[in-house]
């Protein structure tokens, strides 16, 4: 009887302790949903020089005779509707990462038949476009800034095609040089995606299911394979030189972050809210050193939830937290140390600003 007492006290206390362990999400703060022409989803979202947001993704409808269209929308600070705007192409187009310029005005990297850039004003009003054409390119995933002078984006090719291509150009959009990759791996399911960040060197990171260096030329292919993971959604170089990915295991049971060093080999993986269907989607370095993860989970037998994951620097568990239904594609650490979320929920595009975290007790 005494061993059982002690072996009760110590499970409480072990339980105690995770609970302590994992802390409590921040509050949500606001909510706006938009249908464009009649559903939409959202694909990224960023702060802007304003302190306002721009979040873009996708719209359809089956009216119109152009059913699928890149789909922009403006918010301030405090979540209200600035503008929006639905930016068509033959064969439909989806926005998939968007960059403020120096103007205030954005370029969007989206899909259509081939790989497209869009420039707009602040406003969004279109003002140029350019196509990656004869490539079989299949669209523009992600997208880069380099000064005010050029823009770089990764492009996926055809279904099935195992390789990627850099795409540079100028401002104007022209073509300054592409090159093409083989990744040894396809590149999984097509609601994975393509990643790409500069890192502290001038080159860039290329997250599909290999971690992928290149210089600022695209030039020196390094490439490294994840044989654990299916994908690597999103990639970042950490401030230490390293790198930090999350995407979907191979099971996909449970989203997770795998920390490496500057070589791109694992220093450690962690795992995290393990579901009939987990992903990671976007990964970002907190202010703290610790990381934010956009996902998607799929309890059993239920369906997609929106699931933010947040850990301490060392990969352990800070919180949790379950939005609603839909999918979690994006997330941001904001200038006031909060998060806005992006993604699509119930035929909607849908943004979301978390407040700032409370203060820890040390």
């Amino acid at each position: 009887m005494k061993r059982t007492v002690v072996w009760l006290a110590a499970v409480l206390l072990l339980s105690a302790t995770q609970v302590r362990a994992a802390g409590s999400p921040p509050a949500v703060q606001w909510t706006k949903t938009f249908a464009g022409w009649g559903t939409a989803s959202g694909r990224c979202v960023q702060q802007t020089a304003d302190g306002g947001y721009i979040a873009v993704g996708r719209t359809f409808s089956r009216d119109s005779a152009t059913r699928l269209a890149a789909l922009l929308v403006k918010l301030d600070a405090s979540g209200n509707t600035q503008w929006t705007k639905a930016i068509k192409a033959e064969g439909g187009m989806t926005a998939f990462s968007v960059v403020q310029t120096s103007d205030g005005g954005y370029v969007v990297a989206a899909a259509t038949s081939d790989a497209c850039l869009v420039r707009t004003d602040a406003s969004g009003n279109e003002l140029w476009r350019s196509y990656l054409a004869n490539d079989f390119s299949t669209g523009a995933r992600s997208l880069v800034r380099l000064g005010d002078t050029a823009f770089t984006a990764v492009v996926q090719r055809g279904l099935g095609d195992s390789a990627v291509i850099l795409w540079r150009t100028d401002s104007g959009g022209n073509t300054r040089g592409t090159s093409k990759y083989s990744l040894i791996y396809g590149l999984g399911p097509t609601d994975e995606d393509l990643s790409l960040r500069r890192t502290s060197d001038g080159g860039y990171i290329i997250g599909t299911k290999t971690l992928l260096k290149v210089d600022s030329l695209g030039l020196q292919p390094s490439l490294k394979t994840l044989g654990s993971v299916m994908s690597a959604n999103s990639v970042i170089q950490t401030s230490d030189g390293g790198y930090a990915a999350t995407g979907a295991k191979l099971d996909y049971a449970s989203i997770y972050l795998l920390r490496t060093n500057a070589n791109r080999d694992s220093v450690w993986m962690g795992t995290y809210v393990p579901s009939q269907c987990s992903r990671g989607k976007w990964v970002e370095q907190t202010t703290g050193g610790g990381y934010i993860i956009a996902g998607t989970t799929r309890p059993s037998n239920q369906h997609d939830r929106v699931t933010l994951v947040k850990t301490l620097p060392d990969g352990s568990l800070d919180w949790t937290d379950t939005l609603f239904g839909g999918l979690g594609c994006c997330v941001r650490q904001t200038a006031d140390g909060g998060y806005v979320v992006a993604g699509g929920s119930s035929g909607r595009l849908f943004v979301t600003k978390l407040a700032a975290e409370a203060r820890k007790q040390r």
